[in-house]
């Protein structure tokens, strides 16, 4: 008897363990894991006759400016949602929580993505959030978006071929994002030189859709070399009311792409 009871009282010590480290396994998931695995199954229900999805950014500092963008990103049931970064102040692993509560908190079940930005903090960027250089690709939807590092104020060699080689491979609606705008005629500061004019040429050569930055707190829109360019980062932020050209504006971005034909819109949140 008392052999019995110590070889049942084993089994549930297993049990007890195997789900123990099963729980530490599946806690210990990234956001890009889970919102990749959220991401692949909606795409099984969705068309390429008509898909939607929402880019926003730069929202540290006001939680209830972001709830309200993700709140109005969800209604649009999108795909997915693009953070363009700045989360948060200094990246450190509380604020970094406090913002996966926010998104779980606010969008269950919506895959969000996020692009680095310059006040993440790597490290933990990488364990809890994701990959800074990624790519998210649907065959069925002729779809990628691609998405690259370069919070550093430079777009460095590693990130440039990590970009054209997944330019080479694009699909007819192919999407680039990176946290920091280009400099140009237009945009002339909080901006990077370093591969700016080939980042250019090359997204124009590859015929992309769009193209998304981040890091200024505001929206604008230009066509550059005939590529949307458009910055989006009034999602939660400080806004930049002056010396930079565009709204300064609490907003979200809404993406349409309808047979292949992409249409863009900004939609303000209220204050």
């Amino acid at each position: 008897m008392k052999r019995a009871s110590r070889y049942i009282l084993g089994i549930l010590l297993s049990v007890a363990v195997l789900f123990l480290f099963w729980t530490i396994d599946a806690g210990a998931a990234t956001l890009y894991e889970q919102s990749l695995e959220k991401f692949q199954a909606k795409i099984e229900h969705a068309s390429r006759a008509g898909f939607t999805f929402v880019v926003l950014g730069d929202s540290r500092g006001n939680d209830g400016i972001f709830k309200k963008a993700l709140a109005l990103a969800g209604t649009y049931n999108p795909l997915f949602i693009l953070h363009g970064g700045d989360y948060s102040e200094k990246g450190s692993a509380q604020e970094t929580d406090h913002f996966l509560a926010l998104v779980k908190e606010s969008i269950p079940d919506v895959p969000l993505f996020v692009v680095v930005g310059n006040h993440e903090n790597r490290k933990v960027f990488a364990e809890k959030i994701g990959p800074s250089n990624f790519s998210l690709e649907s065959a069925e939807l002729a779809l990628k978006v691609i998405v690259v590092d370069n919070a550093g104020y430079a777009l460095k060699k590693p990130e440039w071929n990590y970009l054209n080689n997944q330019l080479a491979t694009k699909r007819e609606n192919t999407f680039v994002a990176m946290h920091i705008p280009p400099k140009t005629k237009r945009w002339k500061w909080h901006t990077f030189s370093t591969g700016a004019e080939e980042l250019e040429n090359a997204l124009a050569e590859h015929g992309v859709k769009a193209v998304f930055y981040f890091h200024v707190h505001l929206y604008d829109r230009d066509e550059i070399k005939g590529v949307p360019s458009i910055i989006t980062a009034g999602a939660g932020a400080p806004l930049t009311a002056l010396g930079f050209p565009g709204e300064p504006v609490y907003h979200i971005v809404l993406v349409r792409v309808v047979n292949g034909t992409v249409t863009t819109e900004m939609l303000k949140l209220t204050e």
